[in-house]
């Protein structure tokens, strides 16, 4: 009985503007409930999040005494039955063109400006084949259900996953922050809405969910008003770094330390260089899985990259190192082997003075005359021994190779302190408040 009076087609119309004086603007007060993060994909630049939206406005027609009606005071109807805002979120990831038969159309006949939806008018069939569907507000307002109070009050609250487009910030990965912009208003067709917040500021369970996320923290979530018919809310996103610290900058950190500890292999074992480019290739598998998780960006580097980078570098460093010691250690080797063989070994002696024995090399003759054996012992004498000693150590530390040895040891050791200097001082001075 009650819906019969409200909804005769004589005396109400979904198309009509709820007003009396129909130009009044109608108010919407909009209530953001946050129900649950599922995530932000960096690669695909997608914030998908669980929400609920509070929708209020009146309805000068749709207004009745409850006593008349056996104390019924509300009632509930679809979004076709009765006037519904063009609701719209414009940066929606998963559904950007909507059907047709959802927008509002104006018709121009004469001097007069009328209002219709594209149910009441041809439209064309108009199809995007390979676009990603959601459910959540794909036809507006039309497939919800309302609550409507005996006053003229009128509630949608739609619910669902929204998926809306965000750019992630990785310039500070894995310790970076995200601002990420829903906006939500009428379409520029029909501009008698007023969008407006809620009295009470605060969202409705943000506090009891914004912690809920294994990768992200919500940190601070704003609503901002921007025309009358336009709202932008605006969630900044921390990232939890442990898991990338664990598993990925740890192992680095570990085989940094070896690439440096390569240098003290002997080269002689022929280990050094295989040892080298097992690290190197280590490196290469630990960039190839940050590669997967951030979005490809030309326009900055993120700070694990940068610390790979260094390190890589570093490790390059080591084998290119081996591969010239190697190389001209084999040259070193053959030249030995083919020099002129001009020793003399002694035989073995019993004697007493086996000690004193002095072997001399010379292509022409072994002077082994009293006077010249008495002169090469008196400078067999501690000091000098120790001096001689220290003499061809030093020249063997001054040597071509031994430098270059050196200088890419101090090379990799400066390059890889520096580059966890440079993470550190990333990952633990980074703030969000700067997030803009």
């Amino acid at each position: 009985m009650l819906r019969n009076v409200l909804f005769n087609e004589s005396r109400y119309s979904s198309q009509v503007i709820p007003r009396r004086n129909v130009t009044e603007n109608v108010e919407i007060v909009m209530k953001w409930n946050f129900i649950r993060l599922e995530g932000l994909f960096e690669k695909e630049a997608r914030l998908s999040q669980t929400v609920g939206i509070d929708l209020k406005w009146k309805d000068d027609y749709l207004v009745w005494d409850p006593s008349l009606y056996g104390g019924k005071s509300y009632l509930t109807a679809t979004g076709n039955e009765v006037w519904t805002p063009d609701f719209i979120i414009f940066n929606r990831f998963d559904n950007f063109f909507y059907h047709l038969h959802v927008f509002i159309s104006l018709l121009t006949v004469g001097s007069s400006i009328s209002i219709s939806t594209g149910n009441e008018v041809w439209t064309p069939d108009f199809i995007i084949f390979n676009r990603l569907e959601s459910s959540f507000l794909s036809d507006g307002l039309q497939a919800e259900k309302v609550l409507v109070k005996y006053d003229g009050t009128i509630n949608a609250q739609p619910y669902g996953e929204l998926s809306t487009i965000c750019n992630a910030d990785t310039e500070s990965f894995p310790a970076d922050c995200t601002k990420c912009t829903i906006i939500v208003g009428a379409s520029g067709v029909s501009q008698q809405h007023t969008f407006v917040w809620d009295k009470n500021g605060s969202v409705l369970g943000f506090e009891d969910n914004k912690d809920s996320h294994a990768f992200w923290k919500i940190w601070r979530l704003e609503k901002i008003p921007i025309f009358s018919y336009f709202a932008q809310i605006n969630i900044y996103l921390q990232r939890l770094p442990a898991h990338y610290i664990y598993n990925i900058v740890f192992p680095a950190s570990a085989l940094s330390i070896l690439a440096v500890l390569a240098f003290f292999i002997p080269l002689e074992e022929g280990e050094r260089l295989s040892f080298g480019m097992t690290i190197f290739l280590s490196f290469m598998v630990l960039m190839l899985q940050v590669s997967s998780i951030l979005p490809e960006n030309s326009k900055s580097v993120s700070a694990v990259g940068k610390y790979f980078l260094q390190l890589m570098c570093s490790s390059f460093v080591a084998v290119f190192n081996s591969v010239v010691l190697s190389y001209f250690g084999s040259r070193s080797e053959i030249a030995k082997c083919t020099c002129p063989l001009n020793s003399i070994h002694p035989t073995s002696d019993d004697s007493f003075y086996k000690r004193d024995q002095v072997i001399a090399f010379n292509d022409k003759q072994i002077d082994t005359d009293d006077t010249k054996h008495e002169t090469l012992v008196q400078h067999d004498n501690t000091t000098n021994h120790w001096v001689i000693i220290g003499y061809k150590r030093l020249r063997n530390y001054f040597r071509p190779l031994q430098i270059f040895n050196l200088i890419t040891l101090l090379s990799c050791l400066i390059t890889t302190i520096y580059a966890h200097i440079e993470l550190f001082f990333v990952m633990n001075y980074n703030t969000c408040s700067n997030v803009a």
